[in-house]
């Protein structure tokens, strides 16, 4: 049996079950949400699961997917009731959430995980030192917290600005406010305070094209981006325009590319995951990010790929291969 560990509306998720069921593929999701919605009660020891009086045998479970799994932020018992927490409170129970989420997981410690817990959220800068460990080039990367700096640093070349930990949608009553990678011209660096908060930087890039490349288990899916033809892309894709699609290819990744792209993921122990990149307009290729959990489906569409059906496939594999050595 396949394990997904998942979160409600994830479209990634509905697809890949919808390929599971199509093979005939027993499976069992379970999202982060239901320790709060459902009747459900694990033990360590002897190990035992039960979900809505249903028992389930663990020992059947051999392929366990980490797709979303937590985010005690966004659920509804959490939205409902966070007026009554204190922030001490609130806190409080998100780490107790995020622990018995962690114990659960540790069931499975003998399984075959398609994204292991402990990895599914890198850090941003460990992974660029990492990348350039590996050969890969990465844009030159500051970290300021003054406006000299700021100003210092736009000396020496353009600038962007993005988020050092996953960026997110920040609401409050006059609207919602979106967290994008923007230029830093000198005007805006102009603006800002004397200090501010330790901010990521990043050499502005001169692209020919993005790439966004699905990496599963050493095979590089690519997808070539052309988000340089039109304004609202040519700084983060990212800022789509609905109204004139930007053009996306299939890709051939440069076989030292490739090399350097499973070194970095073995060196992270990572066997799956959505990486971004560039291609400069002087032929160099740039590493951005990686993102264990990322989306695939923009990259599976445009390129047919079929990349649900292939971590569908991939998923049934790995479970028959620990039915057979278990049997």
């Amino acid at each position: 049996m396949v394990l997904i560990l998942s979160s409600p509306g994830d479209l990634s998720t509905e697809l890949v079950m919808d390929w599971l069921r199509n093979y005939q593929h027993p499976f069992l999701k379970i999202n982060s949400q239901d320790f709060l919605e459902k009747d459900i009660s694990f033990s360590l020891f002897p190990a035992s699961l039960t979900i809505d009086s249903e028992s389930f045998d663990i020992d059947e479970i051999g392929a366990v997917w980490y797709r979303k799994f937590g985010f005690f932020g966004r659920s509804p018992y959490y939205q409902k009731n966070k007026k009554k927490f204190s922030p001490g409170t609130a806190n409080q129970l998100k780490q107790e959430f995020q622990a018995i989420t962690q114990g659960f997981t540790s069931l499975f410690h003998n399984k075959y995980w398609l994204t292991q817990p402990h990895n599914a959220s890198p850090n941003k800068l460990v992974v660029l030192n990492l990348a350039q460990q590996c050969g890969l080039l990465i844009p030159t990367t500051h970290i300021v917290n003054t406006r000299e700096q700021l100003q210092n640093k736009l000396t020496q070349h353009s600038l962007i600005s993005k988020s050092a930990y996953e960026p997110f949608f920040m609401h409050d009553p006059k609207g919602m406010y979106s967290m994008y990678t923007k230029e830093v011209t000198p005007e805006i660096a102009d603006e800002f305070d004397a200090t501010f908060f330790p901010s990521l930087l990043q050499e502005k890039v001169e692209k020919a094209y993005e790439l966004r490349i699905f990496y599963l288990e050493g095979k590089c899916y690519s997808m070539a981006i052309f988000s340089q033809q039109d304004e609202k892309t040519a700084i983060d894709f990212r800022m789509y325009d609905h109204e004139s699609p930007t053009r996306s290819v299939p890709y051939i990744l440069p076989e030292t590319i490739r090399h350097q792209l499973q070194q970095m993921m073995e060196k992270m122990d990572l066997n799956c995951g959505s990486i971004d990149m560039i291609r400069a307009s002087n032929g160099n290729y740039y590493f951005l990010e990686v993102n264990p959990v990322g989306q695939f489906g923009m990259t599976s569409i445009p390129c047919n790929y079929d990349l649900h059906e292939v971590v569908a496939k991939h998923l049934i594999q790995k479970d028959l291969e620990y039915e057979k050595i278990h049997a």
